[in-house]
């Protein structure tokens, strides 16, 4: 069931700005004052004249300029002055600009609404049977309000129409987060609800209303209370074996599953002040207040983060599911929460879009034929003749694909096929590298291996080589597969597992760079400023190819440019000194003799010095990078298994899983600290500049990416000038409290199809030259400069990448036609651009919530009484039953066995002699270094992170008053992975 499963998780910003009639908690508000470096709230005043503090994220709708739009009349100045405003308000308004009447209008506004609603009701009341009957999919506020009041309807009434639409979540679902994505309020979007489940709703509705539950739900209530109750009481506690016997007889029947659906929709998309859930209220009073075990009264924590559980009740259905076995106790929720979600909905496995699946297994079912019948190029004991691949027997596509490939692809200006080439189209045009060694420097657990990088010493002077895997060598743009990959959009990768865009067997048996010979090689010349002078992109063959690690590379690269080497350790943050420390011991564990030759190490540290030199010249142009703390989280197994959509039976992991997962941390992934990672990135973004130049040059319809220069407030002026001047001028660096400091001034990266400049990266565009905030850094622009930047070194898990590739072949082969038109371009680039930051969105909650259930076992482990080297570095064979093996030492081997998750009591202890023996033989308790990023005004509470934790967020409660930056010791005071809350105690 998709009902409800409204896009609260991907809630965005709505532009707002001064003088804009906004709805902020269902009440208009004249906006009056936009955020301040002191003060990131926008201030917006009532009729009634009291002030709100809110968020652009509170706002959900708004009439442009509205204020500036009416003149006061004499009555609205005598209504305004009987109101009775204090000073703060009349400051307010004067700052604005704004006359006093506009809070008479205001009222007058807000009575016209009511009135539109009330004698309209008939009319808006038919909107749903209207458009259904029409077979509307979805349908803007405007159309709806032009069916219900006529043509060029007022602001009162667009309001009066989303405020209906809104307040009917029974029969309109905001799209992918709608009431943001409009350019204007009245354009933005409803999808209207299925009849299907809308019959679900109004039968659950019966079922739970009045006193007693209906029928099938007593039914329903009686089973949930066995589970909860069995989840809820200790293994040692007794009645095992009764309890065993009739949870053997449990299964869920269909009026079952309809409560179910609706338990996970009150779960993964609760009610909140932008949008209403029906089933959140129907959940908790039906449902949650008729079970045992605390679920009446239990509360909830609020997380600041959106998404499952951050606010009202929703983590008390969610334990629910858990408790029911539903899901699996230790299921991440934050890709279920994605559901309905209309830039999201292309991800399988759990049941958001009825297609999603079925894209998938045709993707794999061409995988599987282009690996057996069209065997890889330039691979010695390869056929000649490679015959064309076809679909001999095909499955029709179902409507619903291929009306979601209709609406979320654009095609290509080429025939379309379904056949593999006979050839590649590159045959007689490919430069082959020979014997000339290419180094693909990744990770041990990477398994695409998608970059490479060469050196070559020339008569004109010296080339650096970026070879990127080839998959559009064997795949046509307009091929299904690409398609169904466009259809993608890009991979998403989650601590637990992952969503292609390719067919993995594609990715690491055919495109691997560790597999195929085919690549696109990026190349250029720099001068002696660091600045490229020369450039070539030309497919290309690599047969010499040396797969290396990370710390091998650094054993022989020079440490001397790595942020932090030259500082003493007090004056550094506690991630770099962890980081530096256990970095430079697994350098000198080693030799490096064992595992490079004399000629890779020389041609490694060329490389080095050339990438560094282009580092050098950014830096001289602004461009930094920033001291911020990463971490690394991975399950065991992997992938997990995904919980049934639709179980019969309830879960239970010790049949479908040996184990709990094992938990995973590494917080040491600080990237800018290392000098082989560091080399990699150089190259790439030389690549990168190499393709946008190729592009600019040669008039290509592509996708840039570009960052506007920051831009404060005159008297802000000096705090970003100061931040400027802090950046390492050896490594490019901004300081962590510096970087923080700026963080509001900064414009988010664009998606243009002309060459924009990059502010961070210090890279010039055509659109206008680099003009640096900080007068001291070098400005200048050429008509021979390098301008702009774009992203291709990573096709196989992003389809934008694919895309500039055919587009860079076709202009290679001469051809005229263009694969991609500008407005083709500009549309894709647009989407593709949101699909990349929700997926970024899902994965970094993804990691959080790993990361916080990695914390929350630690503390159990502490609490269970565990002996110091227990809690610290060692082993404990055995806490309720369960293995777990905590942090030691040693970068890499953070893991953590979960502890019995059956128990509904504290920190997942069953209370009782046991836990009150533990307290007296506790050892310390784990401690960790918190930097401060923001105490609010506040002496007793702040924000920040967790410094030598890989930089998790949390609350701190404070001792006593702190300032931003200070770093002090903390111990945790609250966890709650479900709900992405961390709550910390200053020591």
């Amino acid at each position: 069931m998709r009902l409800f499963s409204t896009c609260l998780a991907t809630r965005r910003s709505m532009v707002v700005a001064v003088g804009d009639l906004a709805q902020v908690r269902r009440e208009p508000l004249v906006v009056v004052r936009a955020p301040t470096l002191d003060d990131p709230f926008f201030v917006s005043l009532a009729s009634t004249g009291h002030s709100v503090r809110h968020s652009s994220r509170d706002v959900g709708f708004v009439s442009r300029s509205w204020a500036y739009s009416h003149k006061p009349s004499a009555e609205s100045e005598i209504a305004s002055k009987a109101l009775g405003l204090d000073n703060d308000g009349q400051a307010l308004l004067t700052a604005a600009e704004l006359n006093p009447a506009v809070l008479d209008h205001l009222a007058r506004f807000d009575g016209a609404v009511n009135r539109n609603m009330f004698t309209n009701r008939t009319r808006l009341a038919a909107i749903y049977p209207h458009f259904r009957d029409a077979k509307a999919r979805n349908i803007s506020i405007r159309e709806a309000a032009e069916w219900a009041f006529g043509t060029d309807p007022s602001p009162a009434e667009l309001y009066a129409t989303h405020s209906y639409l809104m307040r009917n979540p029974k029969w309109f679902n905001p799209i992918g987060g709608a009431l943001s994505s409009a350019a204007d309020a009245e354009d933005a979007r409803f999808s209207l609800q299925d009849e299907t489940d809308v019959e679900d709703l109004v039968w659950i509705e019966k079922q739970a209303k009045g006193t007693k539950p209906g029928k099938e739900l007593e039914s329903f209530l009686e089973k949930a209370s066995i589970l909860v109750n069995k989840a809820s009481v200790s293994v040692s506690d007794g009645g095992e074996s009764n309890e065993n016997e009739l949870m053997a007889q449990l299964e869920f029947s269909e009026s079952d599953q309809r409560f179910i659906r609706a338990i996970q929709s009150a779960a993964y998309a609760p009610s909140t002040p932008y949008s209403q859930n029906p089933y959140t209220d129907l959940v908790n009073r039906g449902i949650l207040s008729r079970l045992p075990c605390g679920y009446s009264n239990r509360p909830s924590f609020k997380s600041s983060n959106s998404g499952p559980t951050a606010s009202g009740r929703g983590s008390d259905a969610l334990r629910l599911l858990k408790d029911l076995g539903v899901i699996a106790q230790w299921e991440n929720a934050s890709v279920a929460a994605a559901k309905g979600d209309f830039i999201l909905d292309s991800v399988d496995g759990h049941g958001i879009t009825d297609w999603a699946d079925e894209a998938v297994e045709e993707s794999k079912m061409w995988a599987d034929r282009l690996l057996r019948e069209s065997p890889p190029f330039y691979t010695a004991g390869s056929p000649s003749e490679p015959r064309a691949v076809g679909m001999d027997v095909k499955a029709p596509r179902s409507e619903s694909l291929a009306c979601a490939i209709r609406e979320r692809t654009v095609a290509p200006l080429s025939d379309p096929t379904d056949t593999f080439p006979l050839q590649d189209a590159f045959e007689s045009k490919r430069r082959d590298f020979g014997d000339m060694p290419v180094y693909v420097i990744d990770s041990p657990t990477a398994q695409e291996l998608d970059d490479g990088i060469s050196i070559e010493k020339t008569a004109e002077g010296i080339w650096m080589h970026a070879h990127i895997a080839d998959p559009t060598a064997y795949l046509p743009p307009s091929h299904p597969l690409s398609v169904l990959a466009q259809l993608r959009g890009g991979s998403m990768y989650l601590p637990e597992r992952h969503y292609p865009m390719l067919p993995d067997i594609l990715s690491t048996a055919r495109f691997n760079l560790g597999k195929s010979h085919c690549a696109m090689t990026f190349s250029c010349r720099l001068g002696a400023d660091g600045e490229i002078v020369d450039y070539k992109v030309a497919p290309s063959i690599i047969r010499n190819i040396k797969i290396l690690h990370y710390r091998t590379v650094n054993q022989v690269l020079d440490w001397s440019q790595v942020y932090g080497m030259s500082k003493a350790p007090e004056d550094r943050m506690p991630w770099v000194n962890k980081a530096l420390k256990e970095l430079q011991m697994s350098v000198n564990s080693a030799s490096p003799a064992q595992q490079l030759d004399e000629k890779s190490v020389s041609e490694l540290k060329d490389l080095q010095k050339l990438a560094y030199s282009h580092l050098q010249m950014r830096i001289s142009r602004g461009g930094f990078s920033s001291d911020q703390p990463s971490l690394s989280v991975k399950v065991s197994p992997y992938p997990l298994p995904i919980s049934p959509q639709s179980p019969k039976r309830p879960f239970e992991f010790s049949k479908s899983q040996p184990a709990p997962p094992l938990v995973m941390l590494d917080p040491n992934q600080a990237n800018h600290l290392e000098p082989s990672s560091n080399l990699v990135s150089e190259c790439m973004i030389l690549a990168n500049r190499v393709a946008s130049k190729f592009c600019a040059d040669n008039n290509l319809p592509a996708i840039y990416r570009g960052q506007n220069p920051l831009k404060p407030a005159g008297e802000h002026q000096a705090i970003v000038n100061e931040a400027l001047d802090s950046v390492d001028p050896i490594s490019g660096v901004m300081p962590y409290n510096h970087f923080r400091g700026i963080l509001p001034f900064f414009s988010s990266a664009s998606i243009t199809t002309v060459p924009a400049p990059h502010f961070s990266l210090g890279i010039r565009g055509r659109s206008s030259p680099m003009v640096p905030s900080n007068p001291n850094h070098q400005s200048s622009s050429d008509s021979n400069d390098f301008i702009g930047y774009m992203k291709v070194t990573s096709p196989l898990r992003r389809y934008k990448d694919m895309m500039l590739h055919w587009t860079m072949k076709n202009h290679l082969l001469g051809k005229r036609d263009v694969l991609f038109s500008q407005d083709t371009v500009l549309r894709l680039a647009t989407r593709l651009h949101e699909l990349e930051k929700r997926m970024d969105k899902v994965s970094n909650a993804s990691e959080k919530f790993w990361a916080l259930e990695w914390i929350r076992r630690r503390e159990v482990l502490w609490r269970s009484g565990a002996a110091e080297d227990v809690v610290y570095a060692g082993v404990k064979p055995d806490v309720d039953g369960v293995g777990i093996a905590m942090p030691s030492d040693v970068r890499g081997k953070y893991v953590v066995w979960s502890d019995d998750y059956r128990r509904n009591c504290e920190w997942g202890l069953a209370r009782g002699a046991q836990w009150e023996a533990s307290m007296s033989n506790r050892c310390l308790q784990p401690v960790y270094q918190f930097v401060l990023n923001s105490n609010q005004g506040s002496s007793k509470f702040g924000l920040g992170i967790l410094g030598d934790l890989g930089g998790v967020f949390a609350r701190v409660e404070l001792k006593s008053r702190r300032f931003p930056g200070e770093v002090f010791s903390c111990v945790v005071d609250t966890v709650d992975p479900a709900a992405g809350v961390l709550v910390v105690k200053e020591l």
